[in-house]
């Protein structure tokens, strides 16, 4: 399919890509333009909407809104988590969408949290294409390979970072790289010698075998003696 007949709905996790964009380029506030001139790049859009509690974004509420983008309000509420209503939303809107409106070839997801693989997935076995947009100091690395294409903030022309960009971020949940430390050979206990053991068994061996000492020189005791000898003892010499 050529790219003018595509058909582009873009969900945008707001706070995900401002709060990267500011921590790992010093963006502020974030700048939509090249995300909008990339995207036109590939089809056409017909969808935009961007999730967050816009009380936190006022600069940002009136650059969005000059761009046509829907804003869409998650407002923060008491003992709930606002970042993960934003989540569902966004989740539960590009489902809506693939089903009822056939004409969407293409969903533009920007975020960099992990925790929209499986929509990807869903997307993806939906027979729509998706593109993944996100911050590279701050995406997952299991985001790019469940999306069609990826394209990072800080790669797309007209992105002006003020600071050079952070390391990309450990993946959540991965082992801490091992260090290696030098051995302290004061603390090893002393190594014992081995004993022989072949050499005791055939010693104790030796010993069980040998006899001993007093039996070899103690007479045996004397036997009854015989009338014979008694009647010799006892007659008489001659002469």
């Amino acid at each position: 399919m050529a790219h003018e007949d595509e058909r582009i709905a873009l969900l945008l996790d707001y706070e995900n890509l401002a709060i990267g964009a500011r921590d790992g380029l010093g963006v502020v506030p974030f700048d939509f333009g090249p995300v909008a001139d990339a995207l036109a790049e590939r089809g056409r859009v017909v969808v935009r909407r961007a999730y967050a509690d816009w009380s936190s974004f006022d600069e940002d509420r009136r650059l969005m809104a000059r761009a046509q983008v829907e804003l869409i309000e998650i407002p923060q509420r008491i003992g709930g988590s606002r970042k993960n209503a934003a989540d569902i939303k966004l989740a539960v809107d590009a489902i809506e969408l693939a089903y009822e409106r056939g004409f969407i070839t293409t969903f533009a997801i920007g975020t960099g949290d992990s925790d929209f693989t499986p929509l990807m997935h869903k997307l993806r076995e939906l027979d729509k294409r998706v593109i993944g947009i996100g911050v590279q100091s701050s995406t997952s690395a299991l985001l790019p390979p469940a999306c069609d294409e990826f394209l990072f903030y800080d790669r797309l022309p007209g992105v002006e970072p003020t600071q050079a960009p952070a390391p990309p971020r450990r993946r959540r949940g991965a082992p801490a790289p091992y260090r290696l430390r030098p051995r302290d050979r004061s603390r090893r206990p002393p190594r014992s010698r081995p004993r022989n053991r072949n050499r005791s068994r055939s010693s104790r061996r030796t010993r069980s075998t040998s006899p001993s000492p007093t039996a070899a020189t103690t007479p045996p005791p004397p036997g009854p003696r015989s009338a014979t000898s008694r009647a010799s003892s006892s007659a008489p010499s001659a002469g």
